[in-house]
């Protein structure tokens, strides 16, 4: 048996790590010369700038991986404030619950939104097709919560748009903790350590010693080789390269499409046509990543938290933005404060389609007025543009979902964000789980072995 991946992002890197410890025979391809897809991080001008993942959530998967690949001494943790999320209300920043005690003391909601969000205890669970994560909010928590807490967490953290998002697909802990629970309060007070509870992490050198470390374990994975064509010959499957390099052509028994879900498709056109159709219905929407920097005198805001979440009903130019200066020590000079801001997603496509300076100078008058700045320019600013962003969990992933399941059984695998989840930790335990689901798929030895 031997397994082909195509695609080194996090989830190819990490299933290939998984499959090499069980001693499964595999080749992972990648067409571009480096690794790690969206984790990306820069040096420039002496700024440490993350072009994807700003932080990791501190797993038990991932604190076993970074323990097996050495990595412990070069892991930052989040500073003690990190936990701290403020969103903008009224042009003002105003610090979000962090727990269901601290809706009292809170400012962002009303003492009637209040009070409805604590008798959500009460409230009987349901099961409706295909219900938003809007429309779960509203009917377990009232419709307060929705401008101002649900709308930017999920535009922020998904870049998606609450309204279109289903539930069970995109928060999935939440909706089994209204299904095992009855309540999803009743759920967190009983498991305060949720996926929304790990520790985030970064590196000394950024995001990008993870999938780089992991790549130089890997015994078989061959870098600036794209996969052209996948075809299949009684129940194999064969990998045509547009360059042959050190790999040799061979048959695989199984196949993992570890891709966005547009280059999957492309490769799936010929072989199952069906998926690729499904695959074209993920919808990527644009985003711009903008670094920004300014001296710290020059900047009236304390910062003591992760970054600030814009809600659509201010009417922000940006999404929100990550104090990364705040976070983790390296990312500029101690006099100066770094902004990652992120414009564009599901609800602000045509914000990050701006023309480049256009859009760089919206981000800091922005960052002027939200953040008390009194520098007319910053020291330093950089954008990055991603066509495709985030995979959205909305009710045309369906079909997709489903029949990757299927599929399945005829060999073909998924290991990407558009199944196990956007976030770096969700793409390595389904990494981790689907190698022990092959390893599960290989013949026993004969005898004779």
């Amino acid at each position: 048996m031997r397994v082909a991946i195509v695609g080194a992002g996090i989830s190819g890197l990490a299933l290939a790590y998984y499959l090499q410890k069980l001693g499964i025979p595999y080749d992972l391809f990648e067409a571009s010369e480096h690794v790690g897809g969206n984790i990306k991080t820069m040096q420039e001008s002496g700024y440490l700038l993350e072009l994807g993942p700003n932080a990791l959530q501190y797993t038990p998967e991932l604190e076993t991986l970074v323990r097996e690949l050495k990595l412990e001494q070069e892991v930052v943790p989040t500073a003690k404030a990190g936990h701290h999320r403020y969103v903008l209300r009224n042009g003002n920043y105003e610090k979000l619950p962090d727990s269901p005690f601290s809706l009292l003391s809170n400012g962002i909601f009303s003492w009637k939104t209040k009070l409805r969000i604590l008798q959500e205890k009460d409230v009987p669970p349901a099961d409706i097709d295909y219900e938003t994560i809007t429309q779960f909010f509203e009917r377990r928590f009232g419709p307060g919560v929705i401008e101002y807490a649900v709308n930017p967490f999920i535009s922020g953290v998904y870049g998606g748009d609450p309204s279109r998002l289903l539930v069970h697909k995109a928060l999935p802990l939440l909706k089994e903790m209204e299904n095992r629970y009855g309540s999803v309060l009743k759920g967190l007070l009983k498991h305060p350590v949720s996926q929304f509870g790990y520790e985030n992490i970064s590196f000394v050198k950024g995001m990008q010693t993870l999938p780089n470390a992991i790549a130089e374990k890997l015994i078989s994975l061959h870098t600036g080789l794209p996969v052209e064509m996948i075809t299949r010959n009684q129940g194999k499957y064969i990998i045509s390269c547009s360059a042959t390099g050190d790999y040799d052509t061979e048959e695989y028994t199984m196949l993992v499409l570890a891709l966005p879900a547009q280059p999957a498709a492309e490769l799936l056109h010929y072989t199952f046509p069906g998926m690729a159709a499904a695959l074209q219905n993920i919808h990527y929407p644009p985003m711009s990543v903008v670094h920004t920097v300014y001296h710290r005198r020059d900047v009236n805001h304390v910062l003591d938290g992760f970054g600030a979440l814009h809600p659509k009903a201010e009417c922000p130019f940006a999404a929100g933005a990550v104090w990364s200066s705040s976070l983790f020590d390296g990312r500029c000079r101690p006099h100066e404060v770094l902004f990652t801001s992120f414009v564009g997603g599901a609800q602000y496509e045509a914000h990050a389609l701006t023309d480049k300076e256009k859009l760089m100078e919206c981000v800091h008058q922005e960052l002027k007025e939200t953040h008390g700045i009194t520098a007319d320019k910053p020291v330093f600013q950089h954008m990055y543009f991603m066509e495709h962003s985030i995979p959205q969990y909305d009710l045309y992933i369906e079909d997709a979902h489903h029949m990757a399941e299927q599929l399945e059984q005829e060999g073909l695998f998924i290991a990407a964000n558009w199944q196990a989840g956007v976030s770096v930790s969700s793409c390595i335990r389904h990494a981790k789980e689907l190698a022990h689901k092959i390893n599960l798929k290989r013949p026993a030895p004969s005898i004779a072995e």
